[in-house]
């Protein structure tokens, strides 16, 4: 506001007045409506008041955008500021006044509120327009950046001896995704229950060491991700019945013995915890009581039938490690030639008889 004194206009008016009063006629001839308005304006001024003259509005000088030639990853938002310089020096957000645009959307793309959306890797210039006046900074789009890995399975749990293969999948800024298992850095938390390869060809293979638990981590660059692994206690893998191709005789026995091996590679006897079975009773049964557990009767000739031992869910059917028995006609077992011991008189004759008994028990006159 301009303040223009009073006193200044009360003397201008005061020389006017005077100069009438010098010329009668001059005065009688000014126009009334001059005297009135002479009048009027030396009232307005009395007492030393002042007149106060309102200055024109200042006006905008200039837009400053910010953040300055920004760098925006694939896939990411910018927020952006408008902020108008008056010509009285004084400043004012602008950004929900200003008309946004981007040079290339194709680069990326800017909404009425000057939020920025990357689109693919370049330039653009990112310009704010009120009126006459603009202002402008360049954003730079870069590729896409890695913003996580998962890594799966998630939470799996292995048995002591078993491996487990897991996978690394990047997402980047742009959301697309990327199989990582290759390129990052493996690691275990606890060695002593499972190793993870690095080497080329078995990267992110996980071996069980014991039983626990450890946290499984694949890094790249500055970002990782996570999955905990359990290694339980080693279970049962297969069953291995020996003897493998026997043959009895009818009216034998054969004694039959399961191994387990476990996941861990022991071994262990499990011939008394098997349960035992015969492909061909009619012709061997294979016990399952106690004390005498796979223990193989024939009973007539035939096969070869198969001997299968099972514990739980495991058989040696899965891997073919059962046994065939194969039982053969009766065989001589022994000769009993009676009489026994005889007495015979000098000149006199005895007949003999050879009685044959077989393995069946079944005997014969061989005689």
């Amino acid at each position: 506001m301009a303040y223009v004194h009073a006193k200044v206009l009360v003397a201008s008016f005061a020389k006017v007045i005077q100069w009438l009063a010098m010329s009668k006629r001059m005065f009688l001839i000014v126009s009334p409506f001059l005297a009135i308005v002479a009048i009027g304006l030396l009232l307005s001024a009395c007492s030393g008041s002042s007149v106060h003259v309102t200055a024109k509005n200042a006006t905008l000088v200039s837009i400053g955008v910010t953040p300055a030639n920004p760098n925006l990853p694939q896939g990411l938002t910018r927020q952006f500021t408008a902020t108008g310089t008056y010509s009285d020096n004084s400043t004012q957000d602008l950004t929900a006044q200003v008309a946004w645009s981007s040079s290339n959307t194709g680069v990326a793309t800017i909404d009425s509120a000057g939020l920025a959306t990357s689109v693919a890797a370049g330039t653009t210039t990112i310009t704010a327009t009120l009126g006459l006046v603009s202002g402008n900074t360049t954003l730079t789009v870069t590729n896409a950046t890695l913003s996580s890995i998962a890594v799966t399975p998630t939470n799996p749990s292995i048995a002591n001896g078993t491996t487990r293969q897991f996978t690394a999948t990047g997402t980047y800024s742009d959301f697309t995704t990327q199989d990582l298992t290759t390129q990052v850095a493996w690691s275990s938390s606890a060695a002593g229950v499972a190793t993870i390869s690095n080497a080329g060809g078995s990267q992110g293979l996980a071996t069980s060491v014991a039983a626990g638990t450890t946290t499984i981590t694949a890094t790249l660059g500055g970002v990782s991700g996570s999955t905990t692994l359990t290694v339980t206690a080693a279970i049962l893998s297969t069953i291995t019945v020996t003897p493998t191709t026997p043959s009895i005789a009818n009216g034998t026995t054969r004694q039959f013995t399961a191994t387990g091996t476990y996941s861990d590679s022991t071994t262990q006897d499990l011939t008394t915890q098997v349960a035992w079975s015969s492909s061909s009773p009619g012709v061997a049964t294979i016990s399952n009581a106690s004390g005498s557990k796979g223990l193989a009767t024939s009973v007539a000739a035939g096969g070869p039938i198969t001997i299968t031992a099972t514990l739980g869910s495991v058989s040696c059917t899965t891997t073919n490690t059962c046994a065939t028995l194969t039982v053969t006609s009766a065989t001589l077992v022994s000769i009993g030639v009676t009489p026994t011991n005889p007495g015979l008189p000098l000149g006199s004759t005895q007949q003999f008889t050879a009685t044959g008994t077989f393995s069946d028990s079944t005997t014969q006159d061989l005689t």
